[in-house]
């Protein structure tokens, strides 16, 4: 038995050796020796069962129970270190799997012809899992990656307008494809495209569409399961490194599809429509068609390198789209080397509160970025209300802003004002500007003035919000020539955003961009007015002094970087610089 026991200690000693010895930071030479660190726990847990041998029990009792709570704390111990083992492996080896697979997609589109190009590296983020990194310095303003759609579908949804299936032009005469596919298409040409007989015609044929020889709105809704099928082994693999959520709206297309053919999908095929559904609904990304400055489509698209970006409330890059839906990620200000590389899923304007509700909806979690985690949203105070207490002029900020029962503190005079009230004042804030944002742009002005003003801090994000509505109007509404003093108004809102931006170090992003252009815009016009006028008030003469055409300019150089290749900015910016 004493024999027995120096054996005991001996297979003790050497499991945790075969532990202890492998290199973790080597994780591929760590998973050759998994199986050696399997085998020897299994040695050893067979050995502490013969402690409960009658042999075992009339040993000493002292001696006995020591290796007991040894064997105890090893069946413990062990399996939770082989599985912190394993998950130290799969966090460098599945990375460098999905790096492979996602280099592999951009060199079949040509987008990627030397590694040497590559910025970037597939690693592990702290919150939100997998997620690109920067391998070396980025400059604000350099393109990271160009990518191409794994797929791409119309949107589900009966509010949008039907559309060629081939060039997806929305606004033009349609007919049922000749070959009886069921689908819309515009032209004999894009009936005879490669795209559409490979990617969903011969497939739908089969099936055998119930709509006759006309077209059907249901199999439209449904093209993005018809087109999962078309996948190829390479582009499976792509599809295979993203999450599927579970969603009750998953089987929304299959539902549909099958509602309209007499042959039924096979269970097999069902099942992966219904996978690839779930994956794009978590991943996907809108995408627009641009047929003139009047007229755009909108498409949704898997995009498999952005779509394993991670989201940032203040990201550190940009994206658009160029005239083939190819989609462009561009630092928006420099990114150290290690660095994670982000965009956001949302509006740079929204607070807190917004933000994470929607993305609990939308993405299925909940931020924790620094700016959520930061009572004043880095000094934006975009969520800040007004105190409602005597004579004071302090605002109330979240004492958690993580916790959405959180109670709210007045800065100034230390007041708390429970969740349940500030939940009942946001309601009330947002069911009045939905009130009035409806209304004459004049009118909507007025409102915020001598309403809205009163009601909430200038930096709240609803005052953001209509700031950003009637700039959009101002200039752009037909019939409504705005005066000089509306325009002026126009061009300190525009300050006003831009100011919100800078504070929270947005850097170029395509925000920035578009309040660039119509501040430039508006200056501009203000420029074009004064031109030429001798009727000036002692103010506006002060204002015309102040403006400078190289200045204005500038504006404009700035706007036509960010949006470079930008195939929606640039029907704009065609049209009016």
């Amino acid at each position: 038995m004493k024999n027995f026991y120096g054996a005991l200690g001996t297979n003790v000693n050497s499991v945790l050796n075969v532990y202890l010895d492998i290199d973790t930071s080597d994780p591929f030479a760590a998973v050759d020796r998994l199986p050696t660190v399997a085998l020897a726990t299994a040695k050893l847990h067979k050995a502490f069962d013969l402690l409960l041998t009658p042999a075992a029990q009339r040993y000493h009792a002292q001696t006995r129970s020591l290796y007991l709570g040894i064997r105890t704390v090893t069946r413990i111990v062990l399996p939770f270190s082989l599985v912190f083992l394993r998950v130290r492996i799969m966090s460098v080896v599945e990375p460098k799997k999905a790096e492979t697979v996602l280099k592999n997609h951009l060199k079949r589109h040509e987008l990627l012809s030397d590694d040497s190009q590559v910025c970037w590296t597939v690693g592990y983020s702290s919150f939100e899992g997998r997620g690109l990194f920067a391998t070396r310095d980025i400059e604000a303003g350099e393109l990271i990656f160009v990518d191409n759609a794994l797929l791409l579908s119309p949107r589900n949804s009966e509010k949008y307008l039907p559309l060629c299936v081939s060039c997806y032009k929305n606004e033009c005469p349609l007919f049922p494809c000749d070959r009886g596919c069921g689908l819309p298409i515009c032209s004999q040409i894009c009936e005879d495209s490669k795209k559409h007989m490979d990617h969903e015609c011969e497939y739908l044929r089969k099936l055998e569409p119930t709509c006759g020889t006309t077209w059907s709105m249901d199999l439209l809704r449904a093209l993005l399961a018809v087109r999962a099928i078309s996948l190829d082994d390479e582009q499976r693999d792509v599809l295979a490194i993203f999450q599927c959520h579970q969603n009750l709206n998953n089987d929304c297309e299959v539902t549909l599809l099958r509602s309209n053919v007499k042959n039924a999908p096979k269970v097999k095929e069902i099942d992966f429509m219904m996978m690839v559904s779930g994956i794009f609904n978590t991943n996907s990304f809108e995408t627009i068609v641009v047929q003139d400055k009047d007229h755009h489509t909108s498409l949704r698209g898997l995009y498999p390198m952005g779509a394993l970006l991670n989201h940032a409330c203040v990201p550190n890059t940009r994206h658009h789209y160029d005239s083939q839906q190819q989609l462009y990620v561009i630092a928006v200000r420099p990114i150290s080397a290690g660095e994670e590389i982000t965009m956001t899923y949302i509006d740079l304007f929204w607070d807190t509160i917004l933000r994470r509700q929607v993305l609990s909806i939308t993405k299925n979690f909940f931020c924790r970025c620094s700016r959520c985690s930061d009572p004043a949203e880095h000094g934006s105070l975009l969520n800040a209300l007004y105190c409602a207490g005597d004579y004071c002029s302090g605002i109330l900020l979240p004492c958690d802003p993580l916790n959405n029962e959180s109670a709210w503190m007045c800065n100034s005079c230390q007041t708390i004002i429970k969740s349940r009230q500030i939940h009942s004042i946001r309601s009330g804030l947002s069911s009045i500007l939905k009130e009035n944002i409806v209304k004459h742009p004049r009118e909507i002005l007025k409102f915020l003035q001598k309403e809205l003003s009163i009601l909430i801090p200038p930096s709240n994000y609803l005052m953001a919000d209509i700031k950003y509505s009637i700039i959009s109007y101002f200039g752009k509404t037909e019939d409504l020539l705005w005066e000089d003093a509306e325009l002026a108004i126009k061009s300190s809102f525009c300050t006003d955003l831009l100011s919100i931006l800078n504070i929270l170090g947005c850097g170029q992003c395509r925000k920035r961009g578009l309040l660039l252009y119509e501040l430039y815009c508006t200056t501009k016009e203000q420029l074009r007015r004064f031109q030429g006028r001798n009727d000036f008030k002692e103010e506006r003469l002060m204002l015309f002094k102040t403006m400078n055409i190289e200045d204005n300019e500038s504006l404009l150089n700035e706007v036509i970087n960010i949006f470079q290749n930008d195939v929606v900015a640039t029907t704009f910016l065609n049209d009016n610089c």
